[in-house]
Order: C-alpha cells, then structure tokens, then sequence
C-alpha cells in the first residue's frame, strides 16, 4: 500500500511539474492522509545547493519512502534519490 501511494504522488508531481512551484500550497497540502498509521508528506523547496527540489515521503511503521525530485529552474525533473528503508 505505501508503495501504490507513493506511486501515485510521484506520478502527479511528474505529470504536473510545471507547475509545481506555481501552486506549492496546493501540493504541500493535497495528500493527506486519513489514516493515522500512515504518515504522508510532499514537501517543495530549494535544498542547501538552492536546487528546487520536490520531496515525497511515506511511511508506516514497517516501511519508510523518501523520493526528492530535483528540478531546475524552468521546472524539468533532472534527477531524483529515493531512499527505502524497512523495518520489522
């Protein structure tokens, strides 16, 4: 399930990256969950190397996905780093 979330974030933020930064409140606030157990955050920002950078993380108490998407700055995804840790 965090993996179809996750997904399903990353797919929007792709579909929609022109205009990330154009409506940051929007996606900053669009995926919330409902679900306690699962902690979901998306995150726009410039990172230390002032880099506009799209930052998806998700987690339950099992799994934990952080994807940061960098952009430059007419808003094309150049890069990413996904991180997946779990935990039993």
């Amino acid at each position: 399930m965090i993996y179809h979330i996750h997904d399903v974030i990353r797919q929007d933020l792709i579909a929609n990256q022109k205009d990330l930064f154009n409506m940051q409140h929007y996606y900053t606030h669009k995926f919330r969950s409902n679900n306690r157990l699962i902690d979901i955050n998306v995150g726009l920002f410039r990172n230390d190397k002032q880099q506009l950078t799209a930052q998806i993380y998700v987690a339950d108490k099992h799994l934990k996905i952080r994807e940061q998407l960098f952009l430059d700055e007419r808003n094309n995804i150049i890069d990413n780093d996904l991180i997946i840790k779990r935990y039993e």
